[in-house]
């Protein structure tokens, strides 16, 4: 068996009945001497796969190996209860919904509900790669994602899209404040002339964002008027697409969202 192989399944190890291990124990475990378990153990944590106890010495499952739980339940089941709910709600609000998916450091569009109900829509390229200074999902996935998102901007190259556009990182941390506050993003007309977007968080289960759900409306329906509306079905969306993908929302988040 592969060193790679050796080092992966130290991860059967971990269980509820057992979610941290000691160095010692899992060396006994997997038949190795501690030099080799420990150098395995420090690959997986190199990853995130498993992080150690800073009191204890003892190591956890990471968040690396929690979020690839939750993206496969995105991927398999979990997109299947997601469709039904947003395909409810473009009923409600009679828009366009997507639904986004953070792929390594990369925000993908994972899921489209196209609103039946108008001739005049926002229509949704279902492969778009997001742009996190562009869009309502990418400024949400910013304030509520992995940290390294926010704190890459200063070296990544942002592209302006239209004259809305966002790219002084002064700024847009100035926004993502404001955004972790209020629980929701929007965006007008920054990524594409004449529509609005409005944002919320699909959080996992380590109560940081995995993915976002998103409203996307015509500037002709996006009417201070409509907004209530908008907002109550986003709130509701991510409460329930967070429960249905297995994560937790922080218990600071807004109990309502609020224009």
């Amino acid at each position: 068996m592969g060193t790679a192989l050796n080092a992966l399944k130290m991860l059967e190890y971990f269980s509820s009945s057992q979610p941290e291990i000691g160095l010692s124990h899992i060396a006994r475990l997997a038949g190795l001497n501690k030099a080799t378990a420990l150098r395995h153990l420090r690959a997986l944590e190199e990853f995130g796969l498993i992080e150690q106890n800073p009191q204890t010495k003892s190591y956890a499952i990471g968040p690396a190996a929690l979020r690839l739980a939750a993206l496969r339940e995105i991927a398999k089941p979990g997109l299947d209860g997601a469709r039904q709910k947003m395909q409810a709600a473009m009923h409600e609000v009679g828009e366009s919904l997507h639904l986004t998916l953070l792929e390594k450091d990369t925000l993908q569009t994972a899921l489209v509900v196209e609103t039946t109900q108008h001739s005049v829509r926002v229509s949704l390229d279902p492969s778009e790669i997001i742009p996190v200074n562009a869009t309502a999902s990418g400024l949400c996935m910013l304030s509520f994602g992995p940290a390294f998102l926010l704190e890459r901007l200063e070296s990544d190259t942002l592209t302006r899209f239209t004259e809305a556009t966002m790219t002084d990182p002064k700024i847009i941390r100035d926004r993502v404040a404001q955004i972790g506050q209020a629980g929701w993003a929007n965006s007008n007309g920054s990524f594409e002339d004449g529509v609005f977007g409005y944002a919320a968080p699909i959080f996992g289960i380590d109560q940081i964002a995995i993915g976002t759900i998103a409203i996307a409306v015509p500037e002709i329906r996006a009417t201070s008027a409509r907004q209530p509306l908008i907002l109550t079905s986003l709130h509701t969306l991510s409460k329930e697409l967070t429960a249905n993908f297995g994560g937790q929302t922080p218990e600071t988040f807004p109990t309502e969202f609020h224009p």
